[in-house]
């Protein structure tokens, strides 16, 4: 489980036990603040254990680069995680002529949260459990990539209608329990947003980039998906919003019940196993859909049936958080195949090389050539 690794890696630094490999992974995940619930708890460790003695250390008579451990522990817990970082990092990165760039891993649960005030929670680096309370709803985490609003039934209406968002960046994964019950997967650079409370007579919400719903039965509230110039509605039902700006067309595919489709004028009736495909206003197809390749993300692969080269370096990108640079022509190479998304890079694009395709990874660009 990360968790165990997490914690070993922390115990594992602060033993100065680290190899420069694996000190690499560390600043990485403790730049994105993975690390910080496992540094408090170290560290708090440690100052119990040295208040148990006589003896008390001072900072002022410490060298900086002592700062590593009852020393970085004061520092963690009076000033901050931030200086702490500044401090603990070996000497030889903090010179302007070094830069170091951080290593290029597999995406996990990683979101933020805007509340309908605007305070901003970033959930990766938040404990389990309330994260907001009001009079008649709470937010609360449930465990790792999980958010669940919660509203109180018989006072629901005295809730104001301020809208949340959730959003993914590039490498994130997460999941929310909205205020009717639905459950949402949001992809890698997604974000979704809805109210507090939803409506009387239905439930709105708007998303970018891939979501997939299993959305509550409500047959007086129709549940409403806006997407990058479409409108899906359902009752009740399964099914993925693919609506990625830089792919060429917005596609939904119905896993179970039935999805009305709407674009201008334009509309569509889904059955299990299809899927819409919208290219341009109004301009709405139906056709049958491989259920597997499209659920693939959800269950930790990437898919692809006769992809080509940017279809397929778009997720690359999205997942590992990586920049794509194309030297010369495009190749016109097309890839079948099923890859574990927690495959380090390397792996992977080892697999596609077997496609004779030639790419070369600099820092956080992948150049294909």
């Amino acid at each position: 489980m990360k968790s165990e690794f997490y914690k070993e890696l922390v115990d594992r630094y602060l033993e100065k036990k680290l190899g420069e490999e694996e000190l690499e992974v560390f600043f990485h995940l403790l730049d994105e603040g993975k690390l910080d619930a496992y540094l408090f708890e170290s560290m708090e460790t440690v100052i119990r254990k040295k208040e148990e003695k006589p003896s008390v250390v001072s900072l002022k008579r410490r060298p900086y680069h002592y700062l590593y451990r009852v020393a970085a522990a004061v520092v963690i817990l009076a000033l901050g995680i931030g200086l702490f970082r500044y401090y603990a990092r070996p000497a030889q990165e903090a010179s302007p002529a070094i830069v170091k760039t951080a290593p290029v891993v597999p995406g996990g649960n990683n979101a933020v949260l805007t509340l309908g005030d605007g305070k901003r929670i970033i959930l990766n680096r938040v404990p389990d459990g309330t994260l907001e309370q009001g009079t008649s709803f709470s937010v609360r985490k449930e465990k790792d990539g999980l958010v669940v609003f919660d509203v109180n039934g018989t006072a629901a209406a005295e809730i104001p209608q301020d809208i949340n968002k959730i959003e993914t960046p590039k490498g994130g994964i997460y999941q929310v329990i909205l205020p009717d019950g639905s459950l949402v997967w949001l992809n890698n650079a997604s974000s979704i947003a809805f109210p507090t409370r939803f409506a009387k007579n239905e439930r709105r919400v708007t998303i970018t980039g891939e979501a997939y719903f299993e959305v509550k039965h409500d047959k007086t509230r129709p549940f409403r998906v806006l997407s990058n110039g479409q409108e899906v509605e359902v009752l009740g039902t399964k099914f993925n919003v693919n609506a990625y700006r830089d792919e060429a067309a917005v596609r939904t595919t119905l896993l179970e019940g039935s999805v009305q489709v709407r674009a201008g004028q334009s509309t569509g009736l889904l059955k299990p196993g299809f899927q819409s495909v919208l290219k341009g206003p109004g301009s709405i197809v139906i056709r049958p859909a491989d259920l597997e390749s499209v659920m693939a993300w959800k269950e930790g692969f990437f898919q692809f049936d006769r992809a080509d080269i940017p279809t397929l370096m778009r997720q690359l990108a999205r997942w590992y958080d990586i920049d794509i640079k194309y030297t010369g022509a495009v190749p016109k190479d097309e890839f079948v195949g099923k890859i574990k998304r927690s495959e380090d890079i390397h792996k992977v694009l080892d697999i596609l090389r077997y496609g004779k395709v030639k790419f070369r990874l600099e820092g956080r660009t992948l150049i294909v050539e």
